[in-house]
């Protein structure tokens, strides 16, 4: 069994209006150490070992993902002692991707060179933008400079460096939205993701939008834009939302549409189990019995709060849910998520997990689909760019096999 490996860190200076990702602002005084940060420091030892047991070993990993929140908020000595918690835990000797998220305000020098010492091979910066107005209305900590010294830095200490843009501002204009990623390309990574802004009605943005009736601008002629430009500048679209040079994409966001196992790490953490063993552990006061089993596919996630998080007993996990894929569902889902990626669906290796009756039920599908915005041959269908823009539809006509 191979695995990957999603940690949650949810600790903020400050949380972004319109982030609906779980964290807790603490302030700027974190680095000087919190009493949060040491209990969840500790849960997350706990929840390592945890896994440990059940799956009989230290589970080997091939790709780390380390997302929040904001995992620089974390002090370099917390940092040097999750590292080890992870070592203990995990065997990272055959990790081929390990990825840090990053805020520019918050990355230092002793980060880049902590992390150089160990398995971590990849830094994703939220640059958002590279206009200074832009990173205001979205109440970035950081401007342009900071963002573009953030990136310099992190390719001088030898990481591969990725990006992370918003498009679909009320202040961008297709010129600031090129200015933007010929900056970001400009300055080296390999690796860029454009995710246009969506407005969660919990957010404090979202709110507001919603009582005062605003719209977000149409984000369609930013995406194509974006499209056509970052694949002109040397980075193909190999997935709906990112780009990359050759060889610079993301293996951890494959392991996701691949529907390859992922295990969850910390509060609010998902992962996901494709199956094909049975594990069973029992506590050592015989009070609760943890077993995985083959099912198709399980969807699982941790506790949403902190507080959830870190009054879990040593006995337990903390797992609060699970959804097992099977059937026509688990069919369709892996078609989708085939389809969002440029190699789209494998027609031999679709046949082989799903049967050939399934997989002539999608492409009928797929055939119905104007030719424009997909492309169907033997060898299996992976949408065009213009089918991309419309991805969203494509999925609605393939999830209608579920009902």
């Amino acid at each position: 069994m191979i695995f990957s490996l999603y940690l949650h860190v949810p600790f903020c200076v400050s949380r972004c209006g319109y982030c609906s990702f779980y964290s807790r602002a603490t302030g700027p005084d974190v680095r000087r150490g919190d009493a949060l940060v040491e209990a969840w420091l500790a849960g997350v030892g706990r929840e390592a070992e945890r896994i440990g047991r059940i799956w009989e070993g230290r589970p080997p990993l091939r790709t780390v993902y380390i997302g929040g929140g904001t995992p620089t908020v974390l002090s370099p000595a917390v940092w040097a002692r999750l590292l080890r918690v992870l070592e203990g835990a995990f065997d990272v000797s055959g990790v081929r991707e390990a990825t840090v998220e990053a805020n520019p305000c918050s990355l230092t020098d002793d980060h880049l060179r902590l992390w150089r010492d160990s398995f971590v091979t990849r830094v994703s910066l939220g640059v958002q933008s590279l206009r200074d107005d832009e990173l205001s209305w979205l109440g970035r900590r950081h401007d342009a400079r900071e963002a573009l010294l953030a990136i310099e830095k992190t390719l001088a200490y030898g990481f591969d460096a990725s990006a992370d843009l918003i498009f679909g501002l009320p202040l961008q204009t297709l010129r600031t939205w090129h200015d933007s990623l010929h900056r970001v390309v400009a300055s080296g990574v390999g690796h860029v993701s454009a995710y246009q802004l969506t407005l969660s009605p919990h957010t404090p943005l979202g709110k507001s939008f919603e009582q005062k009736n605003f719209e977000l601008p149409e984000g369609y002629p930013f995406y194509r834009f974006a499209q056509w430009y970052l694949a002109l500048r040397g980075l193909a679209q190999y997935e709906i939302a990112s780009f990359a040079r050759p060889g610079g994409e993301c293996l951890h966001n494959l392991a996701y549409w691949r529907q390859e196992n992922v295990l969850a790490l910390g509060p609010s953490a998902w992962g996901y189990l494709g199956g094909g063993w049975e594990s069973q552990e029992r506590s050592p006061d015989g009070s609760s019995c943890h077993k995985f089993k083959y099912c198709g596919g399980l969807r699982y996630h941790n506790v949403s709060t902190l507080e959830e998080y870190i009054s879990v007993s040593e006995t337990q996990l903390p797992i609060a849910g699970a959804e097992r894929l099977q059937g026509r569902a688990a069919k369709t889902e892996a078609a989708i998520l085939a389809l969002r990626t440029r190699w789209g669906i494998d027609a031999a290796a679709f046949t082989e997990r799903w049967g050939r009756e399934c997989r002539e039920e999608i492409l009928g599908v797929l055939k119905s689909v104007p030719p424009r915005l997909v492309r169907i041959d033997e060898s299996g269908a992976r949408l065009t760019p213009a089918g991309m823009r419309v991805g969203n539809a494509i999925w609605v006509e393939l999830m209608a096999l579920d009902d």
